[in-house]
């Protein structure tokens, strides 16, 4: 257990991990050993720039990636708007076949625990230094809201997993230390405390452009805003929702130019993880993972495909037809027929016979195919808006807000026409108004990892499985289980998630 979850050494957090000085470069610093570190404020700027490389870890894959065991895949198993190829993945997204001893249910599990004990026992360096009280304060909140990030989403993912927050147990593990799991109630407690401090000393926005990437107010109150959401507390979410709308976010004013690599830092990103280069820790391996093997581009980028994940032609189907968020959900592409490019349709053909292509990602030019240098966006705007509306909803039935807030996505999805804007009069009640949320968060973040934790929310995750015929699904599925080699590491002392052996 101690070797998978709890055991620090320091070496893991100074040497050869991406780091760099102010910014988020990355940058190796094999000159620096346990023995002479940290000491100054470089030292400690390239400790906690270590935190946020455990999003990815020196690698592209896995964790804040897209691979089907990274966070934005366990982010729609379960759900309608996702199906894979990969039979060891598709088994549990088309059967809910949750098992314990299943890979996928493990690397997140196993490498964003360990994560969370790296980011406790920063928070006791760097709190215990003799840094500058406003660059402490600072560097702590960065570091608070990698963690808070991290505990969101295993929460949500398994419940409240054991997890290293003492910050004297992570300075001074023990062998046999299991720590407990926290209650709901006091889980959220401990990030809505943390979130709270990190406000307090995050910038609304970094002087220099070299500083983007990193925890901002914004950022912070936007994790906070999801796991109240998660909780039900709508009225601390509506709440926090209107510091994070003073902010100076927006909407981008075309939709498939939100992550477009000639418009990053748009005003709707609240948080990304940058990836100035190919080369790059976090580097974006989206497009390889969605692609047909036939796909040619016409500008003559370089492609891989893995012909991988789809959006079944169900949910295409929901779409208005004149919705400009299908551009990001493709039907047609180009193949070489004798050599020449020719556009087919991916569903008549056959080419796409599981689903249309989910590609909000554009084109690197100077991508190798694989791995291309564009900023993997986290956290936006819309996804903040739709929350707010529909926690209003929650609080007071349908509102004007509520429908003001919708129609500022539809009206940038329909080009303003003033037809396709909902009013007052459509909504008799809240849980009418409370569906047409869920389906309009479905059209606006298809395909983002959202799916999943909205339907949980909204009570359908289950029953929205059993209605597609899915006999398996059961209501303790709404956790995944817990890696079963922890449960026997354990010795006891840890409990699997109810319903799993």
């Amino acid at each position: 257990m101690k070797k998978h979850l709890y055991t620090i050494i320091i070496a893991a957090l100074l040497v050869g991990l991406p780091s760099c000085e102010g910014n988020l470069e990355p940058e190796v610093y094999n000159r620096l050993s346990p023995g002479n570190y940290p000491e100054t404020e470089e030292d400690y700027l390239t400790l906690v720039n270590n935190i946020y490389g455990q999003f990815r870890y020196n690698n592209a894959w896995y964790r804040y990636s897209c691979d089907p065991q990274s966070r934005l895949i366990l982010g729609e198993i379960g759900t309608d708007e996702l199906y894979i190829p990969w039979e060891w993945a598709q088994r549990p997204q088309s059967t809910f076949d949750f098992n314990p001893g299943y890979d996928l249910f493990h690397n997140f599990y196993t490498r964003m625990v360990p994560s969370v004990t790296k980011a406790t026992y920063t928070l006791a360096l760097i709190e215990e230094s003799d840094l500058e009280e406003q660059m402490k304060n600072r560097l702590m909140s960065e570091v608070i809201c990698c963690r808070a990030q991290w505990l969101y989403d295993l929460g949500s993912f398994y419940g409240p997993p054991p997890v290293v927050l003492d910050k004297e147990k992570a300075k001074n593990p023990k062998e046999l230390y299991f720590p407990p799991r926290l209650s709901e109630e006091d889980y959220l407690a401990f990030v809505e405390a943390d979130i709270t401090y990190a406000m307090k000393h995050l910038p609304v926005k970094y002087e220099s452009g070299a500083d983007y990437g990193r925890y901002t107010k914004g950022a912070a109150a936007s994790i906070l805003m999801k796991m109240y959401m998660q909780h039900k507390r709508f009225e601390d979410a509506v709440k926090i929702s209107d510091s994070i709308l003073t902010y100076g976010y927006g909407l981008v004013s075309e939709y498939s130019k939100i992550w477009d690599i000639s418009n990053e830092k748009n005003e709707e990103c609240i948080f990304v993880l940058t990836a100035p280069s190919k080369e790059h820790v976090n580097a974006n391996i989206y497009r390889a993972h969605v692609l047909p093997s036939d796909w040619v581009s016409l500008t003559g980028a370089k492609v891989v495909a893995y012909d991988g994940y789809r959006v079944p032609w169900a949910i295409y189907d929901k779409f208005d037809k004149e919705d400009n968020r299908l551009s990001t959900l493709i039907k047609d592409y180009y193949i070489l027929r004798n050599k020449v490019p020719t556009l087919v349709d991916g569903r008549k053909t056959g080419r796409l016979r599981n689903g249309a292509i989910p590609l909000k990602y554009g084109e690197d030019p100077a991508s190798d195919g694989l791995f291309c240098g564009t900023d993997v966006v986290l956290i936006r705007y819309a996804d903040i808006l739709l929350l707010r509306a529909e926690a209003l909803n929650e609080l007071h039935g349908p509102n004007q807000e509520s429908i003001d807030l919708i129609n500022r996505i539809r009206d940038r999805a329909f080009n303003n026409n003033p037809a396709k804007r909902v009013n007052l009069a459509m909504f008799a009640d809240k849980q009418s108004l409370k569906d047409y949320i869920l389906q309009e968060r479905q059209f606006e973040l298809l395909f983002e990892g959202e799916r999943r934790a909205d339907l949980i929310r909204h009570d359908k995750y289950i029953k929205q499985a059993q209605d597609r015929g899915v006999t398996n699904a059961q209501p303790h599925h709404v956790r995944y289980p817990l890696p079963s080699f922890i449960i026997i590491e354990g010795q006891g002392n840890i409990k699997q998630n109810y319903g799993y052996n």
